[in-house]
């Protein structure tokens, strides 16, 4: 019997079945609700602040540091029947299986077998930390999708809908501006001897664009998120030699834990549009080197998993003309299979409880520091909505973001001393952000990177002093400026 044509409803139940089994085992471990990245906790606290309105804890009127508006914006909408965590937590299924469907339909416009489908469906679910990212709660899911979908609907040339999507692109993530920009260039080349049709798709993109941009704007303060900038500032410790820089960028391939798929990459040219995705994977390194490396690295590598669906169409793509690499494809889907239970799986349980372990230190500021006090902290999302939304009554906490994302006014000192220093002078800004902002108490995550912020204040002269000890977690410590 020829599997690789084997009845495609079949199949489709293969990726199907796991997609239900890993969404039941999800809803399991996640109870009482959380998510793996205390990022996730911006977004919410930014619905919460969209449907109740005043400030958050740093000072806010509007939302801040929401990288994606259209995702805030969902949850924010699906909020007004639901609590706030738990519409941003039932996204993440629907975005995924729209991830998943997306998938599905490019590969069998690709590859036209359901089995290579089912194979590259599966992979796209599974492959390293795939699940994490789509359960990450923020919008990387979102972004797995509309990539998904904007290359299936390239394959059957559905202009309409790709221009929809176009217009929607830049408001999932800024960098996705970039492949609307190269689709629109793609198809008004091909389109050029139709101005009718092609003065129709532009209108609609425009019009999309143009609807989200004001909502943006209105809900916000901004059309895009000026947090990119501050990110930059803070971060930036990589070397000014671009190819040092470009070099670190692509490092980051080796250790997403997709490397096989998104060597498929190299292969896109053998789609339809396949130069205009591979001209997008492209630039984006080419930016990332130019402005933050080591951003290609944080949070699981959420910024390469959009690029997931691209490799593995790649190599759907080459092996429906070359039947031999379709043994390839199977054997690995098949270690991924074998690996998401005993590593990735167990990489997501370990995160969720990472993450949920914030809960006791929320509750111990909220029963023992006083209101009013001013807290350092770096750009925390729990506690922050902890504190404003869930305590009962609300605490009025004075929180200083130490990186400059929710406390905007903070990244000019990292513009001063931590980005020219390539982070040397780092704790510079941090004591500055700390004086400015008169700060009594900080909250920092006892790991690595983020417990150096006690290290800085201390060689900076603070008096810090553990109140809530808490080795390898959260603690919050006393402090007392320079005499």
């Amino acid at each position: 019997m020829n599997w690789s044509r084997f009845d495609k409803g079949y199949w489709l139940l293969l990726p199907l079945s796991v997609f239900v089994v890993l969404t039941i085992a999800t809803i399991i471990e996640n109870r009482p609700i959380d998510f793996v990245l205390d990022d996730a906790y911006i977004t919410i606290a930014n619905a919460e602040l969209l449907l109740r309105g005043g400030m958050d804890s740093y000072g806010n009127a509007g939302p801040t540091g929401a990288t994606s508006p259209v995702h805030l914006f969902l949850v924010a909408l699906l909020s007004f029947f639901l609590d706030v965590p738990v519409a941003s937590f039932v996204w993440l299924f629907v975005l995924a299986a729209v991830y998943a469907a997306g998938l599905w339909r490019l590969l069998m416009a690709v590859g036209r077998s359901p089995f290579l489908a089912a194979c590259g469906t599966l992979t796209g679910l599974i492959a390293g930390l795939a699940w994490v990212n789509l359960m990450n709660g923020l919008e990387t899911g979102m972004a797995m999708a509309v990539i998904a979908w904007a290359a299936c609907f390239s394959q059957q040339r559905r202009d309409m809908p790709l221009a929809v999507l176009a217009g929607v692109m830049p408001f999932v993530r800024p960098e996705l501006a970039v492949l609307a920009l190269f689709l629109a260039i793609s198809t008004a080349w091909r389109l050029r001897g139709e101005p009718a049709r092609l003065i129709r798709l532009a209108v609609v993109a425009a019009l999309v664009a143009a609807v989200l941009a004001g909502l943006a704007w209105h809900f916000t303060g901004h059309v895009f998120s000026p947090t990119a900038e501050a990110k930059s500032a803070y971060f930036d410790e990589a070397p000014a030699n671009f190819k040092n820089r470009l070099a670190m960028a692509f490092h980051a391939l080796t250790l997403s834990g997709i490397v096989w798929p998104l060597v498929g990459l190299a292969l896109l040219p053998a789609l339809r549009d396949g130069w205009v995705y591979l001209g997008f994977v492209l630039a984006f390194f080419v930016a990332s080197a130019i402005s933050l490396p080591v951003a290609v690295y944080h949070n699981d590598y959420r910024y390469l998993y959009p690029f997931l669906p691209l490799g593995i169409a790649g190599w759907v793509a080459v092996a429906a003309q070359i039947r031999q690499i379709t043994p390839v494809l199977a054997l690995g889907t098949l270690c991924y299979v074998i690996a998401f239970p005993t590593v990735d799986w167990r990489y997501y349980r370990s995160a969720v409880k990472w993450n949920a372990a914030q809960e006791p230190i929320a509750l111990w500021a909220e029963q023992n520091l006083p209101d009013g006090a001013r807290i350092l902290i770096h750009d925390a999302g729990y506690f922050a909505w902890h504190s404003r939304f869930v305590a009962d009554p609300p605490r009025d906490f004075v929180l200083i973001d130490a990186v400059g994302l929710k406390t905007p006014s903070a990244s000019r000192f990292h513009a001063e001393f931590t980005a020219p220093s390539r982070g040397r002078d780092r704790w510079k800004a941090v004591d500055q952000i700390a004086r400015e902002g008169r700060a009594e108490y900080a909250i920092i995550a006892n790991v690595g990177f983020w417990g150096d912020i006690e290290t800085y204040l201390r060689d900076a002269g603070w008096s810090v002093e553990p109140v809530y000890p808490n080795p390898g977690r959260y603690q919050v410590f006393a402090l007392q400026p320079p005499q």
